[in-house]
């Protein structure tokens, strides 16, 4: 039997990228890449069928010719401000034979914890299990086997727009590929670079993109909090626009190229060139530009303290922060990060570090990147639902063949029940 294959697409607001794996002894084995820059996308939602529609197929396309197969389907990263997470609590009777906790009593006390009341715009993307309790005794994982009469379970709901799912989907509908396998982006990220260990010691993961950023919590393993704040990398480079008087793209060369978040790190001997309408270069220093770079991080930053604090969970992270995304390339985050002030009394934010995918093979120059957090998150995360689940493989890319409809990723879709 050959290897299953596997597909992921980060439908991002500055870039879609797409990558390929093959799934070899339970690891994820990179084949093939496709990254192509986005259009018909603004904040995480599609704006422009048809204008995004072939901005994700070029980059499927690159991918397949990089891999020599075609694929019949992806999984699909969902985002955007709209994306938001609760905590909801479901209470049912035990009856089984014996009051022993089975899978079916799993199973309805999650549909009671779901059973909740949300906008008729809105609907729940995916539903993570936090804890169980069984006669007043807490803080269980998996009561299966347990013998009690009253089961609680805890749960972390994500939500989003009903319209912006839909959009997605009729846009994947359009080249082919279902659309119904969907994960939120940042609960992806989280899988691609944190550890258990700091999963389990409290740790937020926070994924910098181009006009979002987005937090997830974790504590004693479990998901608690889930938002998506409406700022980004673009916002920065709107900020270097407009401080030295250059074009958007000049704005994100120079980002990319001599950005600095933290000005203690900036020499002030530290010169650089930057264009002018004439067509001429000037001199300026490097702090210029930082100057411009850390307040912008510094409110993102403030805009994140105030997510944690809305939960009191700052005490809890033991593990600290961790910065994804292509944001987070910029040097200097976390020293900025690791010094920056939490109140008044001058206490400053608990340790952090770049989170980047390391737990892939193959073509790891391009993957093992923090812009590519989403994608091989994705990745790992339908590893791990189909661990024992027969996954198609693809069949080899040739001139006279033309895409299939896709026939089923999963025998059975994970997802399915959360999301329409």
């Amino acid at each position: 039997m050959k290897e299953p294959i596997i597909a992921g697409v980060d439908v991002g607001s500055s870039h879609v990228r797409t990558v390929i794996a093959r799934i070899s002894e339970g690891s994820i084995d990179v084949i093939g890449i496709g990254e192509h820059e986005s259009a018909g996308i603004r904040k995480g939602i599609i704006i422009n069928i048809d204008v995004a529609c072939q901005v994700i197929a070029k980059s499927t396309e690159q991918a397949e010719l990089m891999a020599g197969l075609q694929l019949e389907d992806v999984i699909v990263s969902i985002n955007g401000e709209h994306i938001k997470g609760l905590n909801s609590k479901g209470v049912i009777g035990v009856n089984s034979k014996n009051k022993e906790i089975t899978q079916l009593e799993i199973d309805r006390v999650l549909e009671s914890a779901k059973n909740i009341h949300l906008p008729l715009d809105r609907e729940i993307i995916e539903a993570i299990e936090q804890e169980y309790s069984l006669d007043g005794q807490d803080e269980i994982k998996s009561p299966i086997g347990m013998a009690g009469t009253r089961l609680e379970a805890d749960i972390h709901i994500i939500t989003g727009l009903k319209y912006v799912a839909e959009n997605l989907k009729k846009t994947l509908n359009k080249i082919k590929f279902s659309g119904k396998d969907v994960i939120t982006a940042v609960r992806a990220s989280a899988e691609a670079v944190l550890k258990k260990d700091e999963k389990d010691l409290g740790v937020a993961l926070i994924d910098i993109g181009h006009s979002t950023t987005s937090i997830i919590v974790y504590i004693e393993g479990a998901v608690w909090h889930t938002v998506v704040l409406p700022v980004g990398g673009q916002h920065i480079t709107n900020d270097i626009s407009a401080g030295l008087r250059v074009t958007a793209q000049t704005a994100e060369s120079l980002k990319c190229d001599y950005g600095t978040t933290y000005i203690d790190l900036v020499s002030s001997k530290e010169i650089m060139e930057v264009p002018t309408p004439n067509g001429q270069t000037r001199i300026v220093p490097k702090k210029v530009l930082t100057e411009i770079i850390q307040p912008r991080v510094e409110e993102i930053l403030s805009m994140i303290v105030i997510e944690l604090k809305k939960i009191n969970c700052l005490d809890l992270l033991a593990s600290g922060l961790v910065f994804t995304g292509g944001t987070a390339l910029l040097p200097g985050l976390t020293d900025l990060a690791e010094n920056y002030k939490l109140d008044d009394n001058g206490s400053a934010i608990i340790s952090a570090r770049i989170g980047t995918p390391d737990t892939i093979t193959g073509i790891t120059d391009i993957a093992q990147n923090p812009a590519y957090s989403t994608v091989i998150g994705l990745l790992q995360m339908s590893l791990n639902e189909a661990t024992d689940v027969n996954i198609p493989t693809q069949k080899p890319k040739t001139p006279e063949t033309k895409p299939k409809p896709f026939k089923g990723l999963f025998k059975k879709n994970p997802f399915s029940e959360f999301f329409g």
